[in-house]
């Protein structure tokens, strides 16, 4: 999507918020006197929605029907006190008294209806006035069938975090790698999937499975399910877990809100940046042209007939300056939620827009490659060893527009739209030596890096009352990821003996390179349910996937093979060592080093179906069995010669089977146990024999079309309690074996080269706890940990290839902590927090066998301290992060092989609600 269509895209939706704010208006004015009861009908024992529940208030004639989602809503009510009486055939009736309704107020009442016993009368109880959409959550979580954790909007908005990536590192059991990959029980993005309103998330990255969850706005989320243990009707790519991310739908009443936040860190900000000169668009995180591959070239290889043209067609701006500051970030959102029509045709409406900009500096950041280990000097031998500045400008523009009508009572329909395009420009000086003798070098790196993704998904829920309470889940979903590097440019000098920097043209380091990747993923997905006996449930279902992928690069290198370049050119600036009129004059050449493998289209054809039954024959026991089908073609073209070149074609067929096992010993005391048999399948890029590198000196990533897809058998158990609303105290031990897991190895090369491989097997075992605890009404405990073991085992073929034959899985952390406290104080209308977050040293490169080690990323500890004051209809935070000031180190045995200080971020926000 470019920005021709998000701008008519959010004009219309900006145009609608108007309208449908108009159309309210005067009815809110007629209403202003009257007060609103609105809430959730649920089964006490299962916690599902009760769909028909009548609500009725005493002494009037008011009163309203839950609806497919268990919510009802009576308006137009007096102020005062109140009771209602809420009834069901089969539960037995409930009064509640003294309901408080304010003038022009919402009063929220969750009511929860037993199971009709014999001998049991009517229940008379006195109202809550406020309901904690903490509490609700774990109310679903202890009834749900997988084992699950979750995060509510109202946490998500205590902790402050402003996107989905940065607040999933708070879910027992998750940490987050590079700021934005999810791993979940210390796997990694193949072992799990991500959701978004029931649809998977495409990946914007080419070279491994990422769903960009950091560009998601927590603000508009509704909740964060992290299902732990696999049920049939979830994607059979789970072992670590499903996150399953859901966005609002039905707003409880009017808002329109607009915030403003600034941050501040101690590292960049008011420092003086490196930069070049883009393109007027880019503060809004997009290019205007000046960056796209020149026209001469789109459709044919750089020749000798056109080079001269290309020279003068591509940007050439090479310049390196450090005249900009590291400014503040701000940040601005503007959302409108509303409730039409209420009494008719409800409409739901939800809408959110945000933009953030920030430039930052990373003044010194080491980066150091291990060639080899030489033992009998106990010393190692560096193929590299820099220092990097990096200066970076961030931009991301996101919206989202839910629509949502109940046609009746038992019908929902909607049509839920998330858009986000974010920028990472980032300019690099990096200098030091390369390749084991003093050969000092000087690179610069130039990336714009964009990501785009845009998701549509229409919903339909159907309840029919009069055939075995069954109800029918309809799920049609259009996605679409999109990563631009426009013209990433390199250059490469080298230290001469009299101490000037000439530039140097033998590595290939000075270079244009252009990539594209756009996925579609085209989804459906069908669930029915039924209940034909009160102790049995049905649950079947089929999904359907088509996913393309088209990937194109170009890679363009200066060269000098005449020899003939002017010597008092080579320590010029890139603008002039690089000029064109040097290629006009045959003194430099200009040459395409792109080859085939080098763009690829991909296609995936998933198709499933599942059946699964629930049963609760035996008292307190509830058991789920069910099994899922896939059949999943893959395949992978390359154009060589012109011609279309299959390089991979995997087709397989998996069965897939699943348990999950409930015995509540209470209602507030639940065992459990799970097994389950999943997959992971390999990624285009992955299977493609496409090659990658940073600059001169990094890793070279190839992939590998022999890959076999992973198998996983899970086994879990648990053991959680529930003593009051919003508490739990959870511990779990769960064991996974891996068949063909897919890591990096090493190639047998002098250069840096990696490849993705199957290892032999894997075995994971691990430990979790959670606990969540109201110490008083003002303070809230929150604490989860894990601990995990993991063992890869290599074949016996890559024995030499690896710094260690047996070590833990890639990623994978041995331990993680959270700790959380969250404290408010009424009478000043404040709220108080502070985070703590660490994690065990994880493998982010597996070592080869003349390597000392593994490279391992070290423990990070983060401290994070919050306020949050609401004076009116206002709202003022204010956060610090990492309070401790930690630097991220990566280490290789005993070397530092990547280092850099994040510094401390202050963070101050205001937003205004009317």
């Amino acid at each position: 999507m470019n920005i021709q269509l998000f701008s008519q895209w959010f004009k219309t939706a900006l145009l609608l918020a108007i309208v449908f704010y108009s159309f309210s208006l005067s009815a809110k004015a007629q209403s202003d006197d009257l007060g609103t009861i609105t809430g959730k009908v649920v089964d006490a024992e299962s916690g599902e929605p009760i769909i028909g529940a009548n609500v009725s208030i005493s002494g009037t004639t008011k009163g309203a029907a839950s609806d497919i989602d268990g919510v009802y809503r009576i308006s137009g009510i007096q102020p005062g006190s109140h009771s209602i009486t809420v009834s069901y055939i089969s539960y037995t009736k409930k009064n509640i008294t003294d309901i408080q309704v304010e003038s022009g107020e919402v009063t929220q009442l969750n009511v929860s209806l037993q199971p009709e016993t014999i001998g049991l009368g009517e229940v008379t109880v006195t109202a809550q006035a406020s309901t904690d959409s903490e509490a609700g959550l774990l109310s679903i979580q202890r009834k749900a069938v997988p084992m699950q954790d979750g995060l509510s909007s109202e946490y998500l908005g205590k902790t402050g975090d402003g996107n989905v990536a940065s607040a999933m590192k708070r879910v027992t059991g998750v940490t987050l790698l590079n700021g934005k990959d999810v791993f979940i029980r210390g796997l990694g993005n193949r072992y799990s999937n991500v959701q978004l309103n029931g649809a998977p998330v495409p990946s914007t990255s080419p070279t491994k499975k990422e769903a960009p969850v950091d560009l998601i706005n927590s603000g508009s989320v509704e909740n964060i399910v992290v299902q732990k243990t696999f049920t049939p009707d979830q994607s059979g790519e789970f072992s670590g877990g499903s996150v399953q991310i859901t966005s609002k739908e039905f707003p409880e009443e009017k808002n329109i809100g607009f915030s403003y936040s600034t941050s501040y860190n101690s590292v960049s900000t008011f420092e003086n940046t490196i930069g070049y000169r883009g393109s007027p668009m880019d503060f809004l995180g997009f290019d205007n042209g000046k960056r796209t591959l020149p026209a001469v070239i789109k459709n044919s290889r750089v020749t000798s007939e056109n080079e001269k043209e290309l020279a003068n067609a591509l940007h050439g701006d090479w310049l390196i300056n450090s005249n900009q500051q590291a400014i503040p970030s701000q940040k601005f959102e503007l959302s409108y939620a509303d409730q039409l029509n209420e009494a008719n045709l409800p409409i739901g409406i939800v809408s959110n827009f945000s933009y953030k900009y920030d430039r930052s500096y990373q003044p010194g950041r080491e980066y150091r490659v291990i060639q080899s280990y030489n033992s009998d000097a106990d010393q190692n031998v560096l193929n590299a060893d820099y220092m990097r500045r990096e200066g970076k400008e961030d931009a991301t523009l996101s919206g989202m527009l839910n629509v949502f009508l109940k046609p009746n009572s038992k019908t929902k329909i909607g049509l839920k739209n998330l858009y986000s395009n974010s920028l990472e420009n980032s300019t690099q000086l990096i200098i030091g030596d390369y390749v084991n003798y003093p050969r000092n070098t000087r690179q610069t790196v130039q990336d714009f890096n964009r990501r785009a993704i845009f998701s549509s998904s229409g919903i339909l829920e159907r309840y029919f009352d009069s055939f075995l309470q069954s109800q029918l889940s309809v799920n049609i979903s259009y996605s679409r990821a999109k990563q631009d590097r426009p013209d990433r440019r390199t250059t490469q000098y080298n230290l001469t003996p009299s101490d000037t920097y000439n530039i140097y043209f033998d590595d290939g380091g000075n270079t244009h390179f252009f990539s594209d990747q756009l996925d579609n993923n085209y989804t459906a997905k069908v669930d029915y349910e039924l209940q034909p006996l009160r102790s049995l449930g049905l649950k079947a279902g089929f999904s359907g996937l088509l996913k393309d992928r088209d990937f194109n690069a170009r890679r363009l290198e200066y060269q000098n093979f005449s020899g003939a370049y002017p010597n008092d050119r080579k320590d010029e600036p890139a603008n002039v060592a690089l000029d064109p009129v040097l290629i006009e004059n045959d003194q430099l050449d200009l040459v395409e080093t792109t080859q085939a493998r080098d763009s690829y289209q991909g296609e995936q054809t998933l198709l499933a179906g599942y059946l699964s039954a629930n049963m609760d024959f035996i008292e307190n026991l509830t058991l789920e069995a069910g099994a899922r089908v896939e059949q999943s073609i893959q395949k992978v073209k390359i154009r060589n010669d012109g011609e279309s070149q299959a390089i991979a074609n995997v087709d397989k067929t998996d069965i897939l089977p699943a348990v999950n096992a409930t015995y509540s010993a209470s209602d507030k005391i639940n065992f459990r146990g799970a097994f389950s048999m999943t997959l992971a399948r390999p990624e285009f890029r992955e299977i493609s024999d496409f090659r990658f590198q940073d600059f001169v000196g990094s890793q070279i990533v190839y992939g590998n079309p022999d890959l076999n897809r992973t198998l996983i058998h899970n086994y879990d158990i648990r053991f959680e309690s529930y003593p009051n609303p919003g508490e739990i105290f959870a511990i779990s031990a769960f064991y996974k074996k891996f068949f063909n897991p897919i890591e990096l190895f090493y190639r047998f090369t002098e250069r840096t080269e990696v490849q993705y491989k199957n290892a032999d097997q894997a075995n994971l075992y691990g430990i979790e706890v959670e606990g969540r605890r109201n110490v008083t009404e003002q303070l809230q405990l929150v604490v989860n940990a894990s601990y995990i073991l993991s063992e890869t085992r290599s074949k016996e073929e890559d024995r030499f290839r690896t710094a260690n034959f047996e070590r833990p899985m890639y990623g994978q952390s041995p331990y993680s902590f959270n700790a959380g406290t969250f404290y408010t104080i009424p009478q000043w209308n404040m709220e108080l927090s502070a985070n703590y977050n660490t994690f065990g040293e994880r493998i982010v490169t597996v070592g080869m066998g003349r390597h000392p080690d593994d490279e391992y990323e070290q423990p990070f500890h983060k401290v994070d301290l919050g306020v949050k004051y609401r004076p009116g209809q206002f709202t003022i935070k204010a956060d610090v992060e990492n309070l401790l000031d930690q630097e991220v180190v990566y280490k290789q045995g005993d070397v530092i092989t990547n280092k850099y200080a994040p510094g401390v971020t202050y963070n101050v926000g205001i937003s205004y609600n009317f």
